[in-house]
């Protein structure tokens, strides 16, 4: 399991970082969609080498098992 930095808001306006952990980019975004508010994007997604393992959210399911982590 990745660490993924998330850059989730509003394009030219306020934005945040979540970070998720997640076995590819796309999981990511999938992840921290459940973190986001009404209006938000994702804006980037990119790996980072976070040495404390804290994140923000779970990670994502798969497409044939959504509420299973896989």
């Amino acid at each position: 399991m990745r660490i993924y930095r998330v850059t989730v808001g509003v394009e030219g306006g306020p934005t945040r970082v979540l970070k998720v952990p997640s076995k590819t980019d796309v999981q990511a975004g999938d992840a921290a969609v459940t973190q986001m508010s009404e209006g938000e994007s994702i804006l980037s997604i990119a790996e980072t080498d976070d040495p404390y393992q804290e994140v923000d959210a779970m990670p994502a399911g798969t497409q044939t098992h959504p509420d299973q982590i896989t």
